[in-house]
């Protein structure tokens, strides 16, 4: 009985939020929240979260069974991925009836609504973890496709998202094209999601793509203070997402599909790990960019429109892969403890106001494990112990331009001890490495923070540790 009453009372908070006057109505704002660290919020928490900050969708990375329990009856539009390592072991379609059944059939008559099903992710990717482009995506796609059907879920749209190089090399957006190579797959994966009017879903990153592409780095933001633009034809580009979002437009407009719906699945500014990453600049590019989409200004291609995106992400992610950056780590808009990192809107009202904190994270005890500094120490033995702690934990903030970049030798020792240790929760047999004390002495910098980690989700909800996000 009280799990139905709060079902209820959470359905009408969402319908106070979404459907009052004062939010904005337009295009949704939804955001990603990845699982791939060693301290995760409480699904609870999360479901908490979006209803406070007025975020009306979420795409989930792995979609847990104690998860979804936590979205039945929200209203919160859920987003769920189909992971490579299990379409690999898909044979037959039962396979598959079977998972939708599971995750999704069972779950949408408890409410939870679905919205879209990704099958797999950014599979015709060149990123070097990649080792080779995964295949069979469109037999997967129609296979999901058929399994909804089979339960009668025609609304919820099977779709694959791609990274942005699957497009060719470009100087104007109208040369925008699909690369060579992957060109015939595009072609029958268009066919396939046309067939079935679900949307092209993109992933956009602007600070790797600035860099990749030789631009100005204020061209990633909508604030106008860049000096570089670019012009095609009649159109004049100020930003990097407008010249990325036009430059898909041409490429689906010249394999057929001029008409066909986007979605932006990605796009967010990170916080550490790398030049210009930072929390003032991940402030400063969400805010433009909400002003932006509350504006429907469209694009130069696609004028006085909406544009559906979710933000990356919900939280720092400390066992992501790396492979375009250490900035991959820290997307997040909350720290591990549920603080807030900058101010964001998410309602578009541009309010000057940080998000709401998360409520029931526990925060481990006021204990560091750091490098004792004493010279009579084997220096390449602690060498040793460091890379080994650096390599078990997340020593990201040490990249060029990073906020911990500027550390002593000693500190940065201390930095990889202490990570290890917060990052297996305090265990202070992580600690048993040379020349390593634990202290009630916090030794962050002006600069670099050590942290302190919260217990992680897995240890309260009963779920599973995740350690590859793919």
């Amino acid at each position: 009985m009280n799990k139905k009453i709060s079902s209820l009372w959470i359905s009408f908070l969402m319908s106070l939020i979404f459907l009052s006057g004062d939010i904005h109505v337009g295009a949704y704002l939804g955001i990603n929240w990845g699982r791939t660290a060693t301290q995760t919020f409480v699904p609870s928490m999360v479901v908490d979260l979006l209803l406070q900050n007025g975020i009306p969708e979420l795409r989930l990375f792995q979609p847990s069974l104690n998860v979804l329990d936590a979205f039945a009856d929200t209203n919160i539009g859920l987003t769920i991925t189909l992971q490579e390592n299990f379409l690999r072991n898909v044979v037959e379609q039962k396979q598959m009836d079977d998972y939708i059944h599971e995750r999704v059939k069972v779950y949408s008559d408890k409410g939870v609504k679905f919205r879209y099903v990704y099958v797999g992710n950014e599979p015709f990717t060149k990123a070097l973890y990649m080792k080779k482009q995964f295949n069979g995506t469109i037999r997967y796609l129609n296979m999901t496709r058929d399994a909804l059907d089979s339960f009668n879920l025609p609304d919820i749209k099977a779709t694959t998202p791609h990274f942005t190089d699957v497009l060719i090399n470009v100087t104007k957006p109208s040369q925008g094209d699909f690369r060579e190579d992957i060109k015939e797959k595009m072609l029958k994966f268009l066919d396939c999601i046309n067939r079935t009017g679900a949307p092209f879903v993109v992933h956009i990153f602007p600070i790797y793509t600035v860099y990749r592409y030789g631009f100005d780095v204020d061209f990633a933001f909508f604030d106008n203070k860049s000096k570089f633009k670019i012009i095609d034809g009649n159109n004049t580009y100020t930003n990097l997402f407008t010249f990325i979002y036009d430059t898909l437009v041409s490429a689906l407009a010249k394999a057929g599909y001029g008409d066909m719906e986007i979605v932006v699945g990605q796009i967010g500014w990170p916080t550490d790990g790398y030049v210009s990453a930072s929390e003032a600049n991940a402030e400063r590019f969400h805010r433009s960019l909400l002003q932006y989409i509350s504006r429907k200004d469209g694009t130069p291609l696609r004028p006085n429109r909406d544009i559906d995106m979710y933000l990356l992400g919900l939280t720092d992610e400390n066992k992501v892969a790396t492979d375009y950056g250490p900035y991959q780590r820290h997307w997040g808009i909350y720290k591990h403890d549920g603080l807030p990192k900058y101010k964001i809107d998410f309602t578009m009202q541009d309010r000057d106001v940080k998000p709401t904190i998360a409520k029931g994270t526990v925060r481990m005890p006021n204990r560091w494990c750091v490098f004792d500094g004493k010279t009579d120490h084997n220096e390449t033995l602690v060498l040793q112990d460091y890379d080994y702690a650096c390599g078990e934990s997340d020593c990201t903030a040490f990249g060029t331009g990073a906020t911990c970049d500027h550390l002593s030798f000693i500190e940065k020792v201390s930095y990889g001890y202490n990570m290890l240790y917060q990052m297996s929760n305090q265990d202070q047999r992580k600690c048993n490495l040379l020349g390593a004390t634990i202290t009630t002495n916090n030794p962050s910098t002006p600069d670099c923070d050590f942290p302190i980690e919260i217990l992680t989700a897995e240890v309260v909800d009963g779920g599973s540790t995740l350690t590859k996000r793919y």
